[in-house]
């Protein structure tokens, strides 16, 4: 994605808004509601993210400084990954910006491209519906258990599957009719790829 225009009216100092950094898809534009939810997943993604580093440093600190390593510590980092993993990959969906071989998309007709994509999306939507069913199933499974140093439930760690790839089934649903129904919204594939990489 392209580095945000300066925006008017703004002096040095002052941040720009979110809209200036990102560039929102059709549902966004259209759904406020969505627009806010794609915002909390990537605040959350953002959280997770920091909440990893933070207790890695605490986990260090207390380690080599203290010499008291705890336990819990390594367990909550690990479960933090996790999630991490899982509510980033449904981001990622949301933008359409996981990492795939499009050389059938750069190198084939438009109408084709869109075919090959959407084939494509179909499957991810299967596998995806296929693992919410599994994720259920290992929730289930291990309701009785309970993690080794923190005690928290197992069902938690299973948990971030399910949210993570509800997201990405429900976002890549959402693109399948983007590119049905919008075919006009959607960036030719050289473009996008120019985008994304700040071209």
């Amino acid at each position: 994605m392209s580095s945000p225009k300066p925006v008017p009216g703004t002096h040095d100092g002052q941040s720009p808004p979110l809209e200036a950094y990102i560039e929102r898809d059709h549902y966004e534009q259209k759904w406020w509601a969505y627009a806010r939810l794609v915002d909390l997943e990537r605040y959350v993604s953002g959280g997770l993210l920091v909440a990893v580093f933070g207790v890695i440093l605490f986990q260090i600190f207390t380690r080599y400084v203290l010499n008291m390593p705890l336990p819990w510590s390594e367990e909550i980092a690990r479960l933090l990954v996790v999630w991490l993993t899982f509510v980033g990959a449904g981001f990622v969906a949301s933008r359409n910006a996981h990492i795939a071989v499009d050389i059938l998309a750069v190198y084939l007709p438009r109408r084709l491209a869109t075919a090959s994509q959407i084939i494509a999306m179909l499957l991810v939507v299967a596998a995806s519906a296929y693992m919410v069913w599994a994720a259920i199933s290992l929730m289930v499974l291990t309701r009785a258990l309970t993690m080794t140093a923190t005690g928290l439930p197992m069902p938690l760690l299973y948990g971030a599957v399910l949210v993570g790839y509800l997201m990405i089934l429900g976002h890549t649903a959402l693109n399948i009719v983007l590119y049905l129904r919008h075919p006009a919204e959607i960036p030719d594939a050289v473009e996008k790829t120019a985008a994304m990489e700040g071209l």
